[in-house]
């Protein structure tokens, strides 16, 4: 049984996903089960017009072989049918080493030569070694899939775990915690799992993680899965049989705080028979049960049940990662052990004890929102500061959430959040700033500011809270003024910073107009336009000169208007 290299199998795994200026954007996602209509597409460039593989041996390898796995593992549910076509010579060279205009002009001369693509859910090209592109890859399971073998991996594992990829399963892992099955000091593998073809398994069958996945165990129909809830002595028939027993156990585990969902252990027995037939000279995998974590939306990753038995080599080492018969395993902080009590040809029966408090379950609620500030009434292009409370009130089983917050303002308004994001444990609060600024041209009246929270687990973390900010009525006649200066005499060549303050009714002005009118000793006049911030302050700046004509008095007028108010106001400063 041959296992590539990490690298290579990185390699032969590079998803790459298509633009999709360039196909037609799909519209469903590609079915698991059932006849999977597919084209076998024989590519090769310009530069490079090799035919590494005939019509018939690729026909036979997806339609023969690869279709033969699928239509096994998925017992007897998934199978291919379809064409080969080509060779197609491409007018582009290998070097470009862009799948996606590979696939791109091989549509077209498809097309051209009178192929129907469309009635074709997946679609597979084979080329010649692309030395810049690796040997496999695929775009994903959105219809119609599509996947990339270089001529260096014409065989089936490769063909398998692409297309396993376009089926939207991820890679099969693996965790060696040394001396230990599972630990603080623990090396992860993408690609670890010698038991499965989406990890390092030569054509071997996915796992039951997968499988319950793809629809292909615990489905109407379909091979059930045991799910164990209390202790007891639980039997579980071959993997690879078809029949009405059941082919794994699922023990939940805990919550996984990566996603929030129930964690499980998957328990199932391997038999070296049909595709599964190279496990029975790779260690122990066949003589004992494989125990894989997993769940939904979490990654499977195979558990070494008999740790540290060639500490040299983590790879070496999960060949015999099977839990044997009379070997225990338990694990104290899901409060679950599990004995393999025996195994033949016929199944294996482990007890499993479930003790301690049962698994908590995670269950997501919305939060709670609020928005609190003053409610007084303010003048116009006043800030205003809010405060923004939010609690989450998930169950304590759940793991933190990052909640985003929005902020929803009258067009024209400004206003800014302290932070955009609050991460919150379940049952905790936290809090953080709205800063509110109307326009100074903003009339009389309440006027609604929202906030809202989300999250990535979608609606479920919805929450909107709102308040009013009231603008003042501004009466007429009373717009008052005061102006300054940073000093009251200045040497030649500095510069003076005028100020004016401008009121109505005791409250700071916003946007009001004001003309510096600066009465220089020679008499000439200097006009300086400013308008005032939210503070009623407007400023500028004026430069004296160096000569002797800047010494003497300077007089300063500040005229404001606002709306059809206006007032006045004078000051003086001297040069010496």
């Amino acid at each position: 049984m041959q296992f590539p290299t990490t690298a290579l199998r990185a390699a032969l795994c590079s998803i790459v996903l298509l633009a999709l200026s360039l196909f037609a954007v799909p519209s469903a996602q590609a079915a698991t089960t059932g006849e999977q209509k597919t084209a076998v597409i024989l590519v090769n460039f310009q530069d490079f017009p090799s035919q590494p593989i005939s019509v018939a041996d690729a026909h036979a390898l997806v339609f023969g072989t690869t279709s033969d796995y699928y239509w096994e593992a998925s017992y007897q549910k998934t199978f291919l049918s379809g064409d080969t076509l080509g060779w197609f010579t491409i007018p582009v060279n290998e070097s470009l080493c862009n799948n996606a205009v590979f696939a791109q002009e091989a549509d077209k001369l498809a097309i051209a030569s009178g192929v129907d693509l469309s009635k074709y859910q997946r679609l597979i090209y084979l080329m010649p070694y692309k030395t810049c592109m690796g040997g496999g890859s695929n775009s994903g399971s959105v219809l119609p899939t599509r996947m990339w073998v270089a001529s260096n991996s014409f065989d089936a594992q490769s063909i398998i775990h692409e297309m396993g990829h376009t089926f939207g399963l991820l890679h099969s892992g693996s965790l060696d915690c040394g001396a230990t099955v599972m630990g603080s000091s623990c090396t992860s593998s993408s690609y670890g799992d010698p038991a499965d073809t989406m990890g390092s398994g030569f054509a071997a069958q996915f796992n039951a993680t997968h499988k319950e996945k793809l629809g292909w165990l615990n489905a109407s129909g379909q091979p059930p899965i045991t799910t164990v809830a209390a202790s007891g002595s639980y039997t579980i028939t071959p993997f690879e049989t078809t029949g009405a027993g059941a082919k794994a156990l699922k023990i939940p585990r805990g919550v996984d705080p990566a996603t929030g969902n129930t964690s499980y252990y998957y328990i199932e027995y391997r038999q070296p028979v049909g595709f599964d037939a190279g496990l029975g000279s790779t260690g122990n995998l066949t003589q004992g049960v494989l125990v894989h974590t997993g769940g939904v939306n979490q990654a499977s990753v195979l558990l070494d049940m008999t740790p540290d038995s060639a500490p040299a080599s983590s790879f070496t080492d999960m060949r015999d990662a099977a839990l044997p018969v009379g070997r225990t395993y338990a694990d104290s902080v899901a409060g679950v052990t599990m004995t393999l009590k025996s195994a033949d040809a016929n199944g294996a029966t482990i007890d499993v004890q479930i003790g301690g408090a049962p698994v908590p379950t995670c269950t997501r609620a919305a939060p709670t929102l609020s928005l609190s500030g003053p409610t007084a009434a303010v003048a116009a292009g006043t800030t205003v500061n809010y405060t923004v409370t939010l609690s989450n009130k998930d169950s304590s089983a759940c793991a933190a959430t990052s909640f985003n917050l929005a902020r929803s303002l009258p067009s024209g308004w400004a206003g800014a959040l302290g932070t955009t994001s609050l991460t919150l444990s379940a049952g905790t609060s936290g809090s953080t700033t709205l800063s509110v600024t109307s326009p100074g041209t903003a009339t009389a009246a309440g006027y609604g500011i929202g906030v809202g929270s989300s999250s990535a687990l979608g609606s479920v973390h919805t929450a909107n809270a709102s308040s009013t900010y009231t603008v003042a009525a501004v009466s007429s006649g009373t717009l008052t003024e005061t102006v300054g200066t940073n000093k009251s005499s200045y040497a030649r060549a500095e510069s003076v910073t005028m100020s004016a303050l401008v009121k109505n009714s005791g409250v700071p002005v916003s946007g009001a107009s004001v003309k510096f009118n600066l009465t220089l000793p020679s008499g000439s006049v200097t006009v300086l336009t400013a308008t005032t911030g939210s503070d009623g302050y407007a400023r500028s700046t004026y430069k004296l000169g160096k000569g002797k004509t800047a010494i003497g008095q300077y007089a300063l007028r500040a005229d404001a208007s606002s709306g059809s108010n206006a007032a006045a106001a004078s000051t003086s400063f001297s040069v010496l």
